[in-house]
């Protein structure tokens, strides 16, 4: 399961679109009373088991006479379009509200649909039918626009057995990825203290070899510690640099997973 709460907090930086929502996200499940103060009285939970699934409760976010009438329903709407957005996702009919949802939902749910429909001519002299508008939901097409290498279930249990706080890479910051690459590259190759060498040419040709992984090893290395050297060798890394890592990375433990299985 995916906790679309923790991967926002985890993930959002103050330059990020998505960070004027962070105090929502933040203080979902707490209130303010007046004799004790500001306490964590609400137990929300924003858990997907995949993509289809953040697609879908979308959908249902969007549908007539919703309109995100409270907290929890605001909060969902918010985490999904953020998930979905650094997922590489759009709606073609709307190619900008993951990427920039407005501050009020309903403006996305109610107008800007609505607004679609009347385009389309499939209002009813200015009025706009409950059924046209779910048609209009339910026809949305949710396109990936930025393909990334995707870890498949073995692999990402595999991370989830390494990673320090249990972990999946979907819920990871893109630090946190490029450290558990390493370190799955290290679990796939050291067997009983010592590191195996397999016969790379059986799945990737001559295109990698045991040079190639130990220098992305040595590259990746100051993701796994924390002393100052470490810090400066991570900050001088672009965010363009950092996604081909995270896709090379994924896709030599993808290899190295078969050849040692």
């Amino acid at each position: 399961m995916i906790d679309l709460r923790d991967y926002y907090l985890n993930n959002i930086k103050d330059s990020d679109y998505h960070h004027r929502f962070y105090a929502l996200v933040r203080n979902v499940n707490k209130t303010y009373n007046v004799f004790y103060g500001e306490q964590e009285s609400e137990s929300y939970q924003f858990l997907v088991h995949d993509e289809e699934e953040a697609i879908d409760k979308f959908r249902d976010l969007c549908q007539p006479g919703n309109d995100c009438p409270n907290a929890e329903d605001t909060c969902w709407f918010y985490l999904i379009a953020y998930y979905l957005d650094a997922c590489g996702y759009i709606i073609d009919e709307f190619p900008n509200v993951l990427r920039r949802p407005p501050c009020d939902p309903s403006d996305f749910i109610y107008t800007e649909i609505r607004d679609r429909i009347i385009a389309l001519g499939r209002d009813d002299n200015g009025v706009v039918r409950y059924a046209t508008r779910r048609a209009i939901v339910a026809g949305m097409k949710f396109k990936r626009e930025k393909p990334s290498a995707l870890v498949d279930e073995d692999i990402n249990q595999k991370i989830r057995l390494i990673s320090a706080r249990n972990a999946g890479f979907e819920e990871m910051s893109d630090d946190e990825r490029l450290r558990e690459i390493v370190n799955l590259i290290e679990n796939l190759l050291k067997k009983d203290g010592k590191f195996i060498q397999p016969d790379y040419d059986e799945v990737m040709f001559d295109f990698v070899d045991e040079d190639v992984v130990k220098r992305l090893k040595s590259k990746l290395q100051c993701f796994r510690h924390s002393s100052e050297e470490a810090l400066s060798e991570r900050a001088a890394f672009s965010d363009e640099q950092k996604s081909f890592l995270i896709d090379f990375g994924v896709t030599i433990c993808k290899a190295l997973h078969r050849l040692v299985k």
